[in-house]
């Protein structure tokens, strides 16, 4: 196909102006391309400009006059880049919801199979444990490999390990086959975690880039809100006065029953999203969509390195593992410190956490539109979001803590701002480092800084097999957690090299 033709999923940023290029007669001598209506150049990527340089020197200067005016026009957004999106981000929804499957049904799970709180939190913490041990390997094949590669082999070990915990080995076995499933399920999270602002800057133009990424990330959260809603939804309560030791057997069986029901929905849709990826989920589009698509990054090894020892890189890694790591380990153990310290049961903190995490997904797409339309100023929103969580962490702890007067809809409120808050700057802190790090690789960048994050996370989860410890620290941590991010932001000095080499004629 002549490459001139326009496909029909395309929409160019700058449309190729035809008459900027000159046509020219045989010059003597030698034989000599020259430029007509046949043989008008097509738009050009950077690669085939070094291909065709030598035709163009012949053109009496004109190479070195447009050649950098050229690359810089040629940009393609393709329509295709929001089903690449939209398969990514639904990936992401069900992995986040896989891997909290246990924490919303916590009191049926333990009543109806008799597990501890060890049991319930050990499924939680594969997730970080499992990205703690892999994530550097994933890192390393994102970078090495590409994008599809990458989610593909991401998809299917998720896969693998929903299909795991569907083996029908009855109640008592279920606790293997559910801990095996959620360490696949936990190994299949690096990919989906660290690669939105790798999907963003190949496959999105400079004002769609920090929504992308806003889109991609907090898929994750959407996820989580989906579990507390359906999860509950499925398997219902027990009633306050049974027990693992009086429940009946038919009881027992028919929340069995429901168990087993979620994790068969959960494992069908994760069929669904894999075989759309396997469809179609190409490396990158044909042509890349701005120049700092077009240019190279740097390796794996140098581009680790230089992030290591760099403390611009640092001060927003710290900032955003610290809050969000901290934040992500709170928010699954909302039932047991809400029932605990409130006496708020499993249905109403399913809510307060399906809510609050809506709000976050919400609050990362309006930050991130806000992004794109500012052109930067992402210091200035996050120090202004770690404000409005230290706030609202506040209340919670208050009420909490019952030093001032407990009611529900002031639990809902003070949780839903804090999701709101925290992870709405979560692709802030991404692209504000992507943004000062470049030119090493968005997907290394994002990988480590998600890599100190689920180190966080684990940190939190392990803490509460320590016996005897309560569950109080857990609203102070998540206090301090936030408290620290805003002399960390202030100190940091923001760069946009990316953007700028995007923009700069403009």
């Amino acid at each position: 196909m002549d490459r001139t033709e326009k496909e029909p999923d395309t929409r160019p940023l700058l449309p190729y102006a035809e008459d900027d290029f000159p046509r020219t007669t045989p010059l003597a001598g030698p034989p000599e391309c020259t430029l007509n209506d046949a043989c008008t150049p097509p738009p050009i990527s950077p690669r085939d400009s070094e291909k065709n340089c030598s035709l163009r020197q012949s053109l009496d200067g004109y190479h070195h006059k447009h050649h950098e005016h050229l690359q810089e026009e040629h940009y393609v957004a393709y329509a295709r880049r929001w089903y690449i999106l939209a398969v990514f981000s639904l990936l992401f929804v069900l992995q986040a919801a896989a891997w909290n499957t246990w924490g919303p049904i916590a009191d049926t799970t333990e009543v109806v199979l008799r597990w501890t709180q060890a049991d319930l939190d050990l499924c939680i913490n594969w997730g970080p444990i499992t990205y703690v041990v892999t994530g550097f390997i994933f890192s390393y094949i994102l970078k090495v490999k590409g994008l599809r590669f990458a989610v593909l082999c991401s998809a299917l070990l998720f896969l693998f390990g929903m299909g795991l915990r569907c083996i029908p080995v009855g109640m008592e076995n279920i606790k293997w086959t559910a801990n095996i499933g959620q360490v696949f399920v936990g190994v299949s999270a690096p990919i989906l975690q660290a690669a939105p602002t790798q999907l963003s800057a190949v496959w999105f133009p400079p004002h769609q880039r920090t929504t992308s990424t806003a889109i991609a990330s907090t898929a994750g959260y959407f996820g989580l809100a989906c579990s507390f809603l359906i999860g509950p939804n499925i398997v219902s309560d027990v009633p306050k006065n049974v027990t693992a030791n009086n429940i009946t057997a038919e009881s027992r069986t028919q929340h069995f029953g429901e168990i087993m029901n979620l994790l068969y929905i959960e494992c069908g849709m994760a069929a669904v999203l894999v075989i759309a990826a396997m469809l179609y989920f190409p490396d990158k589009p044909p042509t890349p969509p701005s120049i700092s698509a077009s240019e190279d990054r740097e390796s794996f090894l140098s581009g680790a390195i230089s992030l290591l020892k760099n403390v611009q890189f640092w001060i927003p890694a710290l900032a955003y593992s610290v809050s969000t790591g901290v934040y992500a380990g709170w928010s699954t153990q909302l039932d047991v410190i809400f029932d605990k310290s409130l006496g708020v049961k499993q249905d109403t903190v399913g809510w307060i956490g399906f809510i609050g995490n809506l709000a976050a997904v919400a609050g990362g797409l309006a930050f991130a539109r806000l992004v794109d339309y500012l052109g930067g100023r992402m210091k200035l929103i996050l120090i202004l979001m770690m404000i409005g969580s230290v706030g609202s962490c506040v209340w919670c702890v208050l009420l909490s803590m019952s030093y001032i007067s407990f009611n529900l809809p002031s639990l809902y409120i003070s949780c839903i701002i804090i999701g709101f808050f925290i992870n709405a700057s979560i692709p802030i802190y991404f692209e504000v480092t992507v943004e000062g790090m470049y030119p090493v690789s968005e997907g290394t960048i994002t990988m480590l800084m998600t890599w100190l994050n689920n180190v966080c996370v684990l940190v939190f989860l392990l803490l509460p097999q320590i016996h005897g410890i309560g569950v109080v620290w857990m609203n102070w941590m998540l206090l301090g957690s936030v408290v620290i991010c805003v002399p960390l932001l202030l100190m940091y000095k923001e760069q946009y090299k990316r953007l700028n080499l995007d923009t700069k004629d403009e």
